[in-house]
């Protein structure tokens, strides 16, 4: 079929939500996505979604980005955040100098790329290259990837932070990955023992956060670090949040609200309010990843970084967006009763992966806030350098 002619990125997430909830409970089970999941979204190109152009892939816009992974949740927010999570690798991976980017994707631009960007070892410099051990967790979809982007500090003056690019063959997979929620997954630990990095694999943070990679190919790998990350996770977290009031509202004519006389939940004055509540939270959510999409993707279009207090502010919109998804579910949890709770109800699922999910460390609504109020104060020193 001619590309012309092919469904767009959310059509073709939304012909894979049958499929994608049939595997679901195989994948909680093996927490690992299913093959069958695997390679139908390889099919459909979503692991291309911020692979370069100059390599085969898509470089799509981060509201494409943010639609389909939503789409993609509503049938199984594991293989949602999976996607995000590697495209994330992708656009990180384009950041590379382009002898690391070739290595990655010359040849298959549908490799995935599993990230622990927090540096959790030490690389010390040995001739051209960069010697560490370490332990890092958790890597989301590393069990499907070929390459992992780990976190070190350098064995430098200030210690800065950068990331590693390794083969995933070089490390050990620990299986560690028994959670609540988002148990397909896979986040498991990865270990490495005495790994050599040469240094066009080797990337300094500083370098990306400020705007200064050098080997971008295009406005849609300039965008700004933080908040390009932050607006693609808010896509599997809306999914959960739509997913759960789809649910509530399929079921508003077919259960009671016990020890009342309403003998549908439509009936009841509470859960009409709960639906249009949780209606208005994911509806704010929306707004706020699609607003910060056209913001992050129009600064990189007029080849501008936006100053740390404007990114510190998106960070501070897009933890909001996160919160508001998790409290639409917790009301939707409340209106609907303890049936919620049974293992059987798809509401269990989406209330526990909502839930796993939103505890990202960069979604965290109280630690967002602080950073932008002290950057609004002009307060030094910050208290993170991933704005």
């Amino acid at each position: 079929m001619p590309e012309e002619d092919r469904p767009g990125p959310v059509e073709r997430a939304g012909a894979l939500r049958e499929l994608l909830a049939e595997h679901r409970e195989r994948g909680e089970r093996e927490r690992r996505l299913a093959g069958p999941v695997v390679e139908a979204l390889e099919s459909a190109g979503f692991f291309r979604m911020m692979v370069p152009r100059a390599f085969g892939g898509a470089e799509h816009e981060l509201a494409v980005v943010v639609d389909a992974t939503a789409e993609l949740a509503k049938g199984d927010p594991s293989a949602a955040w999976a996607v995000m999570i590697l495209g994330c690798g992708d656009w990180l991976t384009a950041q590379y100098p382009d002898a690391a980017q070739r290595e990655v994707f010359g040849d298959a631009p549908d490799t995935r790329v599993c990230q622990v960007l927090t540096p959790k070892a030490t690389a010390r410099h040995e001739g051209d290259r960069w010697r560490v051990s370490g332990r890092w967790a958790p890597a989301s979809g590393c069990r499907h990837s070929g390459w992992a982007m780990l976190g070190v500090a350098l064995d430098e003056p200030g210690g800065p932070a950068a990331w590693a690019l390794v083969p995933i063959e070089e490390l050990a997979v620990r299986d560690t990955w028994h959670t609540l929620g988002m148990r397909a997954t896979g986040s498991e630990l990865l270990v490495g023992e005495d790994l050599a990095i040469p240094e066009h694999r080797l990337l300094r943070t500083r370098a990306v956060l400020d705007g200064r990679a050098e080997h971008r190919h295009s406005a849609r790998l300039r965008t700004a670090l933080v908040p390009t990350l932050l607006t693609c996770l808010l896509g599997p977290v809306l999914g959960m949040a739509e997913a759960a009031l789809e649910h509530v509202l399929a079921q508003a004519e077919h259960r009671s609200v016990p020890f009342t006389t309403y003998r549908r939940l439509s009936d009841s004055t509470a859960v009409q309010l709960a639906l249009a509540e949780a209606t208005a939270k994911t509806d704010v959510a929306r707004t706020t990843a699609h607003a910060l999409a056209a913001e992050v993707d129009g600064a990189a279009d007029r080849g501008v970084l936006p100053d740390r207090l404007r990114r510190a502010r998106m960070r501070l919109r897009a933890a909001h967006a996160v919160r508001e998804c998790r409290e639409a579910v917790d009301v939707l949890v409340d209106a609907y009763g303890a049936g919620a709770l049974a293992d059987s109800d798809p509401l269990n699922r989406l209330l526990r992966d909502v839930q796993t999910a939103t505890r990202h460390a960069v979604a965290n609504p109280a630690v967002n806030a602080e950073i932008y109020g002290r950057a609004v104060l002009g307060l030094d020193p910050a208290i993170t350098e991933m704005v």
